[in-house]
């Protein structure tokens, strides 16, 4: 008989749990199945199918809402339980949130590439082949960056053009908020630029105060990822700029803040290094608003 993968250990020592004893020490030798409820403090609490529930010490890299297929055994001298993880099924994911778990990039470029839809998403399926035509030369122009991101945001957020992304698009609105990614036509193969917006109101003595932000994420073949911070408020805009590699930049940050500073509001730019093994945009688009400004 094949022995079953172990995918992770819990346990249910009998010092957590004096008033079970008895209840505990029946789940010897059963293969149990529980659905992953919540994380606690020292552990994890599991719900098994007739409702009954089990705070089990250990961790497990499982969402909440995971199927688990456990193996209870005993642990050495009447000590407790050890529940072996031999299977999990982790739970469906709600199609509204599918753009944010599979990524909408690549769903995005596959369907231009093969177009053969209505007007505006044909119109985008050409401004896409121009620049793939136009080559590596393509990012060297900012009309290029412009049109491309308008016309893309404005597809993905259409129902009739994008009819599994629209709805998440729709769902993050209605907390002013919204998340983009968008391909990259001259890199297919790079990761897609990814764009967050934040709209709030902060409050202030004379009022609430709008505020408006965008991040940025953008890949480059020499600089590696750069993320773009801008804030617009009643006193000006900020500006942060985070890279793998700061001192590539340095040498253009005049040049930025004379440019931004020619339209007429205060500007406060700051180059920052991008911090090792921080997690995409895409990561924060569950949680709340964006807080990284400094």
């Amino acid at each position: 008989m094949q022995t079953p993968a172990i995918l992770g250990s819990l346990q249910i020592p009998v010092t957590a749990a004096p008033a079970s004893v008895a209840w505990i020490n029946t789940l010897v030798g059963q293969t149990l199945e529980a659905t992953l409820e919540a994380n606690l403090p020292e552990g994890l609490l599991l719900r098994l199918p007739d409702g009954r529930t089990l705070q089990a010490q250990g961790d497990l890299s499982f969402p909440l809402g995971s199927t688990l297929q456990l193996k209870a055994l005993p642990l050495p001298e009447g000590a407790g339980v050890r529940l072996q993880v031999t299977g999990a099924t982790q739970p469906p994911t709600p199609a509204l949130l599918a753009p944010l778990v599979q990524g909408e990039a690549a769903q995005l470029l596959a369907r231009l590439q093969t177009d053969q839809g209505s007007a505006p998403t044909s119109a985008l399926a050409t401004l896409l082949r121009g620049l793939l035509q136009a080559g590596p030369t393509a990012p060297e122009e900012p009309s290029a960056w412009s049109g491309w991101m308008k016309a893309a945001m404005k597809t993905l957020a259409d129902p009739a053009q994008s009819p599994t992304e629209a709805p998440f698009h729709q769902l993050q609105a209605k907390e002013g908020t919204a998340l983009f990614e968008v391909p990259l036509p001259w890199a297919p193969d790079a990761q897609p630029m990814r764009i967050w917006i934040e709209n709030q109101e902060e409050g202030q003595d004379r009022g609430p105060e709008k505020v408006h932000r965008v991040f940025l994420s953008v890949p480059f073949t020499r600089l590696g990822e750069v993320r773009v911070g801008l804030e617009q408020r009643s006193t000006g805009l900020r500006v942060r700029l985070w890279a793998q590699d700061p001192a590539q930049l340095q040498a253009s940050l005049p040049g930025l803040e004379a440019e931004l500073a020619s339209l007429g509001r205060p500007v406060d730019v700051r180059l920052l290094p991008l911090p090792q093994g921080l997690p995409d945009l895409r990561a924060l688009a569950g949680g709340p608003p964006l807080q990284a400004m400094g």
